[in-house]
């Protein structure tokens, strides 16, 4: 038995052949999405069910075949499907690799052979897909390394296909607006691909200072403040209810 109950979507023409799939697939402990035996209704319950895994068969009813559903999915949401049919022709044979399928049964398999396909591909799929998060994740952060750099007291800041030298104090305030954050001056604001969280580590200065959870400020720049608001060259930053107390630190009251 297996431990996680992983939904699979049937698309098979014969309706005895298809239950007798179900209910192997049933016993080995998988749930079962659905089961559609032409095109459009297997497209529907891939978009209602969202599958985790799908077994089509390559002659199902209609103009089209399991070869254009596997294409659909394809191209809609990533998800590992495995041909089950009696063909074997060189023809079709090269049309289902066309599409990259996690395995090709032919008729008649066996429950053990079926099961174990079956759980093959969901774990290659797994892996495959934790390896591009983690390729996306280190792409972004090399992205965001690549948009800041700092030396000494400057940092260059990358605006078009230009760096900017800018000295750290003229800096006014970082603004984060989710994966990317203003970096404001007196003169310009520049818009990086980068979290405020990031680039404040690549600005160590002391006297930037998070007062929001959008914004860090440079306490060098302070005009005024008042219980709810700064204000840094004419322009006003919300202070953050958590942020209040180790902004104020920054200041001697005695």
């Amino acid at each position: 038995m297996i431990e996680q109950k992983f939904n699979i979507l049937i698309v098979e023409d014969e309706r005895l052949v298809a239950k007798d799939i179900a209910a192997r697939l049933s016993q080995a402990g998988y749930a079962i999405a659905g089961i559609a035996d032409n095109f459009d209704s297997a497209i529907a319950s891939f978009d209602a069910h969202s599958p985790d895994l799908v077994l089509l068969d390559i002659t199902i009813k209609g103009d089209k075949n399991g070869i254009d559903i596997a294409a659909a999915i394809n191209n809609t949401v990533p998800t590992p499907f495995i041909f089950v049919t009696a063909q074997t022709d060189a023809d079709t044979l090269q049309k289902a690799k066309d599409t990259f399928p996690s395995a090709y049964l032919v008729k008649p398999f066996t429950t053990n052979h079926l099961i174990v396909s079956i759980d093959l591909a969901l774990h290659n799929f797994a892996y495959q897909k934790r390896g591009s998060e983690e390729k996306s994740i280190i792409n972004k952060e090399a992205d965001e390394d690549e948009n800041i750099y700092l030396k000494q007291d400057f940092v260059f800041i990358k605006d078009g296909h230009t760096y900017i030298k800018i000295n750290q104090n003229e800096v006014l305030m970082i603004e984060s607006e989710g994966n990317y954050v203003k970096i404001h001056t007196a003169e310009k604001r520049y818009l990086i691909r980068c979290t405020i969280n990031k680039a404040m580590e690549k600005m160590k200065q002391p006297y930037f200072v998070r007062v929001h959870r959008s914004f860090c400020v440079n306490i060098n720049r302070v005009t005024k403040f008042d219980e709810h608001d700064i204000t840094l060259e004419n322009v006003k930053v919300p202070i953050g209810r958590n942020y209040k107390e180790e902004f104020i630190k920054n200041f001697d009251l005695h």
